[in-house]
């Protein structure tokens, strides 16, 4: 792993750094790291079930010391995560389950709410992740009314139980005012076939974002790898405000967006966050595959791939 580093404006006292005072300091630390990271005993659902700009992240240990005693601050080449150094059944991987009963998001173009199809992903997903051997992953489900305090109990959850990785489930739409009136079952309903594809979000505000860019690079690959495409509509250089929400698209090879400070999910959680819009639940054609059990599974087996090769576990 090679490092970059940069002076800091402050400055500290000289000191005489030896090879093995930096080993006594990192042993001292290793001890303090996983003292720190006891587990919870508190659960969101019970496991098992389903019903409710490079990389960064720390320099060689031994050449942190080094940096810190001589006021100098790193900036690694190489991403990591907390979950590479866990056992694949103690990773915690989030589920989170976008919007709530009262207040249910987008309407699909048959009338579906976008709420009931994130909840059928995300217990699919949590199937296939337990399945795949990581049976400490967890779906976090709110009631009431979906407010911005809501989305920070969505978080503070997550950061209570010492997740490794925060994933938010849910199903793209655009504008109402943009939609077109159609009829199905004896029914007006509204749709717009101009966008289809997935589209991953993250926050440059989130503590860990080399990471959770690197989570959303491996997931885009893997949903493409299924036969996934990605959606451009939210590229707020080839397009306006007038379909929904528009951001710089970070990694224009795989449809991933940076939400800055605008999902709170994303910048509160203290473990790599990714927002994943599973599809166009407006196009006609896509919502029906949407609603199917094999993309479902599709997109779950992804999703467990990405997981296992972003944590390096097997």
């Amino acid at each position: 792993m090679s490092a970059s580093c940069q002076k800091r404006t402050h400055t500290v006292q000289p000191m005489e750094i030896s090879v093995r005072s930096v080993r006594r300091r990192f042993a001292a630390a290793d001890k303090r790291w996983w003292l720190s990271k006891s587990r919870h005993d508190d659960r969101v659902l019970p496991m098992h079930t389903s019903s409710k700009k490079g990389k960064a992240v720390a320099c060689r240990i031994a050449t942190s010391f080094a940096a810190v005693a001589m006021g100098i601050s790193c900036i690694a080449t190489d991403a990591s995560a907390t979950c590479k150094f866990k056992a694949k059944k103690d990773i915690i991987v989030i589920l989170d389950v976008g919007h709530t009963d009262k207040d249910s998001g987008q309407i699909s173009a048959r009338g579906a709410k976008e709420y009931d199809l994130n909840m059928k992903l995300a217990r699919r997903v949590l199937e296939e992740l337990v399945n795949t051997g990581f049976i400490s992953t967890q779906m976090i489900v709110t009631s009431g009314s979906n407010t911005h305090e809501s989305r920070l109990q969505r978080s503070k959850r997550a950061n209570d139980l010492g997740a490794d990785l925060f994933i938010s489930v849910h199903h793209d739409g655009v504008k109402n005012e943009t939609l077109m009136p159609w009829q199905y079952n004896g029914k007006t309903h509204w749709f717009l076939d101009k966008f289809e594809g997935f589209s991953l979000w993250v926050s440059q505000k989130n503590n860990k974002y080399e990471e959770s860019l690197s989570f959303a690079t491996t997931l885009a690959d893997q949903l493409m790898a299924s036969g996934l495409k990605f959606t451009t509509h939210h590229d707020e250089l080839t397009n306006t405000a007038k379909y929904g929400r528009i951001a710089p698209l970070v990694d224009r090879e795989r449809g991933i967006y940076d939400a800055s400070d605008h999902i709170a999910v994303l910048y509160e959680s203290r473990m790599p966050a990714v927002l994943l819009e599973a599809g166009m639940i407006v196009n006609r054609a896509e919502e029906q595959a949407l609603s199917s059990p094999a993309r479902r599974a599709s997109v779950a087996k992804a999703v467990a791939e990405a997981v296992e090769r972003f944590c390096a576990v097997t």
